[in-house]
Parts: C-alpha cells; sequence; structure tokens
C-alpha cells in the first residue's frame, strides 16, 4: 500500500487511541522544555518564529547534502546567522503567532534582555546565542521526536503501508546527521499547530488541557483498545480506572506556578474542557458534547490531524534522502 495523506489520515482516525496518545507526549515533553528554556511560553513562541528563520537561513545556505554542516554535533559551532530587524516585524510575527502586537514585542525584547537572542544595533540585527541552549534540553527532544516517529513508523510498518524495516535507532542517527533539516520542519509543525490552538485559548492552558489529555489517553491506550477520538473521549467519562491529576502534579510536571494552575484550571473547568472527580484530580471532558467546545472541537481535530499527517510525510521523506 502507498503512505499518502489519505492513507495515514485513515489509520490516524481508526487508532486515534493507539496513535495519539505518543503525540501528545511529544507536545508535553516539548512544552516542558521550552519552558525550562524560555520560563515563559508566549516568549516561546516568539523565539520559535525567529529561530525558525535563523536555521532556515543556515538549511538554505548549505551546499546540498552536505549534512555534516547542519548536523547535531555541529549544532554548537555553527557560524552565526543573523536576521536584519526589518525582516521581523512586529505585526508579522504577531498574526503568525496569534499573540498581541505589544506582547510580542515585549516578548522580543525580553529574549534579547536574557541574552538568548543577541541583537546587533549597529547591524540592527539579531543573531542566535547557542550557549543558552542546554544541550541536554535539545537531547530531550531528538529523544521525544525519535520516539514519535520510530512509534508511527512501526504502525505503518505493521500494517503493510511501509514495506522497509527502519529502526528508532536508524531515525535518531538521520536526526542528528540532517538535524537542522528535520527541526525546520518540526518547527513549522509547531507554529501552525499552537497558533491555531491559541485561537481558542492561552498556551498555559493549552498545555494544562494537553497533558490531561495525555494522562486520559495514555491509560486507556494501556487497554489496548483500538478507538477513534470520538469513542476515546466518550470512555474516558465511562472509565473508573481513569485517574485524573491534581494541581501539584500539573505544576510539577508543567513548570508553571500552582497559583497560575489553579486560576488556569477555574476557567478551563468552567468552560467545559476538564472534569473533575471527588479527589479533586482533573481529568479531559468529552469535548464533542460540551455546549462551549461541541462546535470547533471536531474542526480543531481534522485541522491537527492534517498537519500531523504533512509533518510525519515530511520527516518520512527526509528519512529516505540519502547522501
Amino acid at each position: 500500500m502507498e503512505l499518502n495523506n489519505k492513507t495515514v489520515s485513515a489509520v490516524l482516525e481508526k487508532n486515534y487511541s493507539i496513535l495519539m496518545p505518543i503525540f501528545y507526549e511529544m507536545q508535553t515533553e516539548y512544552l516542558a522544555s521550552l519552558n525550562v528554556i524560555y520560563d515563559d511560553l508566549d516568549a516561546s513562541m516568539v523565539a520559535m518564529v525567529l529561530t525558525n528563520e535563523l536555521y532556515k537561513k543556515k538549511v538554505n545556505s548549505n551546499e546540498i547534502n552536505n549534512y555534516e554542516n547542519i548536523g547535531f554535533k555541529n549544532f554548537y559551532n555553527m557560524d552565526k546567522y543573523y536576521l536584519i530587524s526589518s525582516s521581523l516585524r512586529i505585526n508579522k510575527i504577531s498574526s503568525v503567532i496569534n499573540v498581541p502586537r505589544e506582547t510580542v514585542r515585549r516578548k522580543r525584547d525580553k529574549l534579547i534582555d536574557d541574552k538568548i537572542l543577541l541583537f546587533d544595533k549597529k547591524k540592527k540585527s539579531i543573531s542566535l546565542n547557542t550557549d543558552k541552549i542546554d544541550k541536554r534540553i535539545l537531547d530531550l527532544q531528538i529523544e521525544n521526536l525519535t520516539k514519535f516517529l520510530s512509534k508511527f513508523t512501526d504502525y505503518f510498518i505493521s500494517n503493510n503501508f511501509i514495506s522497509r524495516m527502519i529502526t528508532r535507532d536508524q531515525i535518531k542517527k538521520d536526526l542528528e546527521k540532517k538535524f537542522l533539516i528535520y527541526l525546520t520542519k518540526f518547527l513549522d509543525f509547531q507554529i501552525l499547530y499552537f497558533s491555531n490552538l491559541k485561537k481558542h485559548n492561552d498556551i498555559e492552558s493549552i498545555f494544562i488541557v494537553l497533558l490531561c489529555m495525555l494522562n486520559s489517553t495514555s491509560q486507556l491506550r494501556k487497554e489496548n483498545k483500538v478507538m477513534n477520538y470520538k469513542n476515546v473521549l466518550e470512555n474516558i467519562q465511562n472509565m473508573q480506572k481513569v485517574r485524573g491529576l491534581n494541581v501539584s502534579s500539573i505544576s510539577d510536571i508543567t513548570k508553571i506556578p500552582r497559583t497560575t494552575v489553579i486560576r488556569k484550571i477555574i476557567k478551563l473547568e468552567k468552560a467545559g474542557y476538564l472534569n473533575r472527580d471527588k479527589y479533586k484530580r482533573y481529568f479531559i471532558a468529552d469535548l464533542t458534547k460540551n455546549k462551549s467546545t461541541k462546535h470547533f472541537f471536531p474542526i480543531l481535530i481534522n485541522y491537527n490531524r492534517e498537519i500531523i499527517i504533512k509533518f510525519f510525510l515530511e520527516c518520512y521523506e527526509i528519512f529516505k534522502k540519502k547522501n
């Protein structure tokens, strides 16, 4: 069988309970790592756009198939690449990530004050300070992306959509070898994913919902039942074994202050995103039936499925491309 948008979409929709916990794990780990680097999730959204442009500039200037220049081993030794500030208009970044203009301006300035971005006043240009990016964080992100790609790949191999065997170790080695190529695709995807979600919620609330979704779907996945997303949400409500997360656990995992978590959870519960049990533990609500979410949630699910598929297929094409 051919691996394309249509076949991947059908498999993903049918096997939501099996495949999506892997995706939610990648997303929650990614957001947690951003909080460690930037200590500010809105600032991390601005950084995603700016650093992605820097990485793309490096990739586009690279000699064809000269992967040594863009590999992970060379990341901290790469020549500095600059973006002229005129190409980084606040309005453009604001529209891309659905963050107000003044917030973008403040967050960009914070990134410069924190020396994550280096601003050259004479050239009026910005470069990335790689010394501020902990290698352990990048190692974790590579590991999580490897896990996501290998689990999805394994599933498509077992269902005969991919004829050749592809190991997790092969995927990780390719990720490290073609690091910046994968990274730009990854950031393109993350910008699309989170900017669309921000139409409905702030980034910290999104993080909390994703974490609760991961917790609930992971427990369903242990049952090894194959379900689409509607069945998943319905079964979460009916499963007595699904244990929610308390405020302290959410704060510890997300690195969001406890008082902020409490404030966000109150709003999320009121809006029908989360349910609470008698022990004050929170789990995902059935968003297909809630009055405030049922109209846009199916559209959101379809959009997310499309960009996940596009990202997976792009990574698969990068993997297939050899020296």
